[in-house]
């Protein structure tokens, strides 16, 4: 299944620290799940399928009203590495573009003797514009 596999994306986890006295909470890149094919610590390939939930499994897409809805899909990747709740997929390369929230545990699909390749659900994160400060009109930018 790997040959699908068309996106490639670091994984992101919540990291704490203390900066004078204050926790502060960051975004890092992940070390320690390395895909095999991929060698870079951090970063895998996968497939999201921005078009495709699994019945019966998925959240399913709440109504919103006065926005965009979320991009909600699934992402499949390898056994090898290993991903959990809570992370979040910032898409470096392929057709996908975005952040997406991990909310669920990943599912393993399962193959005749074992684990053929993992499931989950990914859920687009909103994301402010860089360089764009709150309130000014995208029309006025130039």
């Amino acid at each position: 299944m790997r040959h699908l596999f068309n996106v490639r994306a670091e994984v992101l986890r919540l990291a704490g620290d203390i900066a004078h006295g204050t926790a502060t909470y960051n975004w890092r890149k992940v070390d320690t799940v390395v895909d095999p094919a991929v060698g870079v610590p951090g970063e895998i390939q996968c497939r999201i399928d921005l078009a495709f939930q699994r019945p019966g499994k998925d959240q399913p897409q709440p109504v919103v009203a006065g926005r965009a809805p979320d991009r909600i899909g699934v992402m499949f990747y390898d056994t090898a590495c290993t991903i959990k709740a809570g992370d979040r997929i910032r898409c470096i390369t392929g057709p996908v573009t975005g952040t997406f929230d991990i909310r669920a545990v990943p599912d393993p699909a399962q193959g005749f003797a074992d684990a053929h390749h993992m499931e989950v659900q990914v859920i687009e994160v909103a994301q402010r514009l860089p360089g764009v400060f709150p309130g000014v009109d995208m029309e006025a930018r130039i």
